[in-house]
């Protein structure tokens, strides 16, 4: 990323200086004989010198400069998007369902926190309490670098849309990833409902957010899911316009707890807390393949439709399309 640098107007002459002032030789820049010398070359403008020291006014605003830009411009966003997604469609299908299991496992955690804060409220409902650590799974796998269903509703289908891959290596991504989520999922499910880890209260929690799931209307569950699919991919988004961990923790914990707390549904979280409900005091496991459909195809169109697409036409209409063409010609070196 090019970043816009300083071009400062020294005052002359250095008498007239603010004695708030930084000499050259504490900020390491050396020393000359008294006069001007040209801080870099002779274009630049002359440095007013004080007994061999550079004089710099730290009182005044510099006279000629502009902003200088610290954050990733849109196309650069997009480009770490691509970069990450070609990362992802290249590994071995091994590492990816191994990915993909500990992703699934991960979620459990988010299932324990959500449960057991509801109980200690006293209420069946997560309500604002309830959902404060929903999002720990996803912070889980986001500082993890493990590969979660709808994170690649994004990355991967990007690539695909600017023509840089091809159907088949995103489906097979999909098909990996998803079986590994729902391995994680029912392993975490199971160990959860049938060796009473949770307190009677968070037992009761963990019941009831169950029940609640498959007593939502399917038309209803797909649109929260087509919502919740959109702040996921937004998420991920997200996650490639920042640089460091502390940020990418306050994004996903903003926006995930936006989806529990507004009991939106997202297909894996939804699925593991099914699946405690069938392996604690059973269920209809018909009602349940129902909430999964409708969860896993409305999270796959609020991310691809509400994110992915809109933003790779925001790419493509860039340069008027030649930043694509460009990609698509040199794919092997700038992705």
């Amino acid at each position: 990323m090019k970043h816009k640098s300083w071009q400062v107007q020294w005052p002359e002459p250095a008498t007239e200086c603010p004695k708030r002032q930084l000499t050259a030789d504490r900020l390491g820049f050396g020393s000359t004989e008294s006069g001007y010398r040209s801080r870099v070359n002779n274009n630049e403008p002359l440095v007013p010198l004080v007994d061999g020291a550079e004089v710099i006014d730290v009182a005044a605003p510099p006279s000629v400069g502009s902003n200088i830009d610290d954050w990733f411009a849109f196309q650069e966003v997009f480009r770490r998007v691509l970069a990450s997604a070609h990362e992802e469609l290249h590994r071995s299908k091994t590492l990816l369902f191994w990915s993909g299991t500990a992703a699934g496992l991960s979620l459990g955690l988010t299932f324990i926190a959500r449960a057991t804060f509801t109980g200690l409220t006293g209420e069946t409902d997560p309500g604002f309490v309830g959902n404060l650590l929903y999002p720990i799974g996803f912070v889980l796998i986001v500082v993890g670098r493990y590969q979660l269903f709808t994170e690649n509703t994004l990355t991967p289908v990007a690539l695909v849309l600017t023509r840089l891959a091809d159907l088949g290596s995103l489906l097979r991504l999909w098909v990996i990833v998803l079986a590994g989520n729902l391995l994680g999922a029912t392993v975490m499910a199971a160990l959860l409902a049938w060796t009473g880890v949770l307190t009677p209260e968070a037992t009761a929690a963990a019941t009831a957010i169950g029940s609640h799931v498959l007593e939502v209307p399917l038309n209803t569950v797909f649109g929260r899911a087509v919502i919740a699919g959109w702040i996921v991919a937004s998420m991920v988004w997200l996650l490639h316009a920042v640089r460091d961990d502390l940020a990418r923790i306050v994004v996903v914990w903003a926006l995930m707890f936006v989806v529990g707390v507004a009991d939106l549904f997202h297909v894996i979280t939804g699925t593991l807390e099914v699946l405690y409900l069938l392996f604690d005091t059973g269920g209809s496991w018909m009602d349940s393949a129902g909430f999964f459909v409708a969860v896993l195809s409305g999270n796959v169109l609020g991310g691809v439709v509400f994110v992915t697409v809109v933003n790779t036409a925001q790419f493509g209409r860039e340069d008027d399309g030649e930043m694509v063409e460009r990609l698509r010609r040199s794919a092997e070196r700038d992705i």
